[in-house]
């Protein structure tokens, strides 16, 4: 799951950089609360896709359309749940983030 987020992220900094070198920034009605997959070309392997229900499995990456979330369940059944957003305003990120975006523990 680490391991994941921390690919996202990498992902989510090279969109970022990429746009910014075409003269291109990305706009807060692409970052805040969108599903953050849908930004990047690589998802993880565990990625099941939207749903507005928790999707019985577990060990998989589903993004809640309804709390607009991407969320991960446990091999226990436990849940942590990220948002990508602006970090302008917040004062906390990932280490690393730039750019502005960052997905962040709710």
């Amino acid at each position: 799951m680490e391991a994941d987020l921390s690919n996202m992220r990498w992902g989510l900094r090279e969109l970022w950089a990429h746009r910014n070198a075409i003269g291109q920034s990305l706009t807060d009605s692409e970052v805040n609360n969108a599903n953050p997959l849908r930004l990047l070309s690589d998802q993880p392997n565990n990625y099941r896709g939207e749903y507005a229900q928790a999707p019985l499995a577990q060990s998989i990456w589903y993004f809640d359309t309804k709390a607009k979330r991407l969320v991960y369940i446990f091999s226990d059944g436990h849940q942590v749940r990220y948002r990508l957003t602006s970090i302008a305003k917040l004062n906390r990120a990932s280490l690393g983030a730039i750019g502005g975006i960052d997905l962040v523990p709710d």
